[in-house]
């Protein structure tokens, strides 16, 4: 389990914008946001970018009701356009998730979390590239996306160990 812990952040603004920068969202993207507390950084991206496809996972009850609730909220008040976006929160242990449909991940998590989440992060990546290798050129050619066929990971608080980021930023507040 990489949560619950005793104290609870919630992600910073400054670590939403830099997320959404590396990031680089499309439309053909689906991002996981791990640990999505009460659902910021899904929330800023949904009403900023042209991503279509959101899954927060959340442990904490609370804290996923709490996601839940400001998504709806957000949908309401007309923040997030809920006729072209799909948003699910999922209350469960992110290491019991499968991440085969992501093509971003967004990890706020103390370095025991990402040693712990690594290897699914890594077999992400694998079934990402048997994806893409097997898609269909038309399919291909609708897209504006010019990304990879490759799993983007955006961190925050700690980076993986013995890895090379193709992009690596330090905030200053």
């Amino acid at each position: 389990m990489l949560a619950p812990r005793k104290k609870l952040w919630s992600t910073p603004d400054s670590a939403i914008c830099a997320a959404s920068r590396l990031a680089d969202l499309c439309e053909t993207d689906t991002l996981y946001d791990v640990g999505c507390g009460d659902g910021r950084v899904i929330i800023d991206l949904a009403s900023t970018s042209t991503c279509l496809n959101f899954v927060g996972i959340e442990i904490d009850p609370d804290r996923a009701s709490e996601a839940q609730e400001n998504v709806r909220r957000a949908l309401e008040d007309g923040k997030i356009d809920g006729a072209s976006r799909r948003i699910t929160i999922e209350c469960r242990n992110a290491l019991e998730v499968d991440y085969s449909n992501a093509t971003v991940v967004f990890l706020y998590l103390v370095p025991r979390g990402l040693r712990l989440i690594k290897p699914l992060m890594e077999n992400a990546a694998r079934c990402r590239r048997k994806v893409e290798i097997g898609r269909n050129e038309a399919v291909a050619e609708t897209s504006s996306c010019n990304h990879p066929p490759s799993l983007r990971i955006v961190t925050y608080m700690s980076g993986f160990v013995d890895e090379k980021y193709v992009k690596k930023r330090t905030l200053h507040s």
